[in-house]
């Protein structure tokens, strides 16, 4: 019986995890066209509090080709409660994609602008998301 119950736990424990996990990593993607470019950003649909949160933008140009060479970074901002500076700096991966971390603070609306500078011009797109606790 005593086994029985350590399995029946070791399973409850792996499925919630399991199901953790699948939340988190659930995507939501936005696309705005700014001056010819196409900027996506891809970040979690069901964002957590306090915890550190992955967002991905993809730059392309006007004929859908990956932008390489761009100094991309996010301002998030909360416009109904005005907070401290987060702007994450996001790092080239390749093919047009540049990944980032940071955490929301609070639940609420936010605004995530993506700011990508591309042969000396600044681009930017702003995003809608609510975050919830």
């Amino acid at each position: 019986m005593r086994r029985f119950c350590i399995l029946a736990l070791f399973a409850m424990v792996f499925f919630a995890a399991c199901g953790l996990s699948e939340a988190q990593t659930s995507a939501l993607r936005q696309e705005q066209v700014v001056d010819g470019i196409t900027i996506g950003l891809e970040a979690a649909d069901n964002a957590l509090l306090n915890t550190n949160q992955e967002f991905i933008v993809t730059l392309t140009d006007a004929d859908g080709t990956p932008i390489e060479d761009a100094s991309v970074y996010l301002d998030l901002t909360m416009p109904a409660m005005p907070m401290g500076v987060n702007r994450p700096v996001a790092i080239h991966t390749g093919e047009g994609r540049y990944r980032t971390n940071t955490a929301y603070t609070m639940s609420g609306d936010w605004e995530i602008a993506v700011i990508a500078e591309v042969a000396g011009v600044e681009h930017r797109a702003v995003f809608q998301r609510a975050v919830t606790e």
